[in-house]
């Protein structure tokens, strides 16, 4: 089980809702596991496959969605907060990041797929939309290889901050 899984179920829990009927269908979640890691900034990784088996997306919504924005034409990047992720990773009250696409808000972090107004309901709360192509563009100080860094220096720990609440 994938660490955005595993997160996927104790954010279920704890909003009360079933978050597993949103959840990537295996032919999405294997394309966006093919798409290719910018090699000008991401040494360590090739693939967003890499990125979600070790749980580098988790506290890095805003950067994986940018990896799927540059493939998915027509997406937005938007910024705001979703208070059932307080707590998280890189998110102590909420702040959040997703990519709303053809009338569904698709959730990087918790791999989910929902219409925008159910997600909305669910507490999703919009703050920005990023204009196009800065949603593409990278920072070569938000890296997945540095969190990768991080994990090979103790996997354990790592991988227990992941899904902490």
């Amino acid at each position: 089980m994938l660490p955005s899984e595993k997160l996927r179920k104790i954010i279920s829990e704890k909003i009360g809702v079933d978050l597993e009927k949103h959840a990537w269908s295996e032919d999405f979640k294997n394309m966006i596991f093919e798409y290719k890691l910018d090699k000008d900034y991401e040494k360590d990784l090739d693939t967003l496959k890499e990125v979600f088996e070790y749980g580098l997306n988790i506290g890095h919504a805003g950067l994986t969605a940018r990896y799927l924005i540059r493939n998915i034409p027509d997406a937005n990047l938007y910024y705001g907060k979703f208070p059932a992720m307080s707590g998280t990773k890189n998110a102590p009250d909420g702040n959040y990041a997703w990519i709303i696409y053809n009338g569904c808000l698709l959730d990087t972090t918790l791999m989910i797929c929902l219409k925008v107004n159910d997600a909305y309901k669910l507490g999703y709360f919009k703050e920005v939309r990023v204009a196009s192509e800065s949603d593409k563009m990278l920072s070569e100080y938000e890296l997945f290889s540095n969190e990768y860094k991080h994990y090979l220096e103790n996997p354990q720990k790592f991988n227990k901050s992941l899904t902490n609440v």
